[in-house]
């Protein structure tokens, strides 16, 4: 199977920040209950999910998926990218996405093609459908957000 991202989800969605572990609703909860953030020792936010813009069907018999994308070169706001370090592949099963591979930045510009098989685990004869997205991060391990 073949899933193609083109650049120009990039340039709707690339913005390269470092995610937080609590949200500020989250910490708001810890300093204004009873209990405090003692219930919060150990907490980690849910994985997020990928979007549900590319689906592939995968099972036991066949678990690999051929993921192309072109790499960003530009931010959010329009600017040259400079830092690009690596581009993330995740999987989703709808409990949150899990990280398949990791591919190193062709240059700090961006702008290179990707092509890579993931291989995505699953248990089931049955074809079941899974959710494929991508990420960018800089040098400063700031990850962007997802893209399709």
């Amino acid at each position: 199977m073949r899933y193609t991202m083109h650049s120009r989800f990039w340039r709707s969605g690339i913005r390269l920040r470092q995610s937080r572990l609590l949200s500020v609703p989250t910490l708001f909860l810890c300093l204004t209950t009873v209990w405090g953030c003692a219930g919060l020792v150990g907490f980690q936010a849910p994985p997020p999910h990928c979007p549900d813009s590319v689906l592939a069907k995968v099972s036991v018999d066949h678990p690999t998926v051929r993921v192309s994308y072109t790499e960003p070169s530009v931010t959010l706001d329009g600017t040259a990218l400079t830092s690009l370090a690596k581009t993330s592949i995740y999987y989703d099963f709808g409990n949150g996405r899990s990280l398949a591979k990791e591919v190193p930045a062709s240059q700090p510009t961006g702008g290179g093609t990707v092509s890579e098989t993931i291989t995505v685990p699953t248990k089931s004869k049955d074809e079941q459908t899974v959710k494929i997205c991508a990420t960018a991060t800089d040098r400063d391990g700031n990850e962007g957000f997802m893209t399709p």
